[in-house]
């Protein structure tokens, strides 16, 4: 099981569209960022950051549970466990190479398009045709 800890915010919800689509299951804990929860002493065991979002796998590599922070970080954990949206082997490198361009990208100019344009002729914007396209998705605390 997957402990979830979220707040209503653009890279938080990157792992919510992920876990949805990935059809595992998991557990949303609400973190009250705009009330400091982030910063609380058990917050803080499970990123020691003080940021969301943040997972707990209760299943994790040997069976064990594992914490795992930072949204890029979660996105790589989480597709390598399902072997989901990480494409093929071919195509590997380039995604993580624009994963990790779209991530840090936004987090020095966060509420701004990362990309305006690009030279490679693969990529693009699409529309998902997975799971959570097709339903309305909304994560209440």
């Amino acid at each position: 099981m997957i402990r979830f800890y979220f707040h209503p915010t653009p890279n938080p919800a990157k792992i919510a569209l992920f876990l949805e689509e990935s059809g595992l299951p998991y557990e949303v804990i609400p973190v009250d960022t705009s009330k400091g929860e982030q910063h609380s002493p058990p917050f803080r065991l499970v990123n020691p950051n003080g940021k969301v979002p943040a997972i707990v796998d209760t299943d994790g590599p040997g069976e064990r549970e594992v914490r795992v922070f930072d949204s890029t970080a979660i996105l790589i954990y989480l597709a390598e466990k399902t072997g989901k949206l990480l494409g093929t082997p071919e195509d590997r490198p380039e995604l993580l190479s624009w994963l990790l361009f779209i991530a840090l990208a936004s987090a020095r100019s966060p509420g701004r398009p990362c990309i305006s344009s690009s030279p490679h002729p693969k990529a693009s914007i699409t529309r998902s045709t997975g799971t959570a396209a097709k339903r309305n998705v909304t994560i209440r605390s």
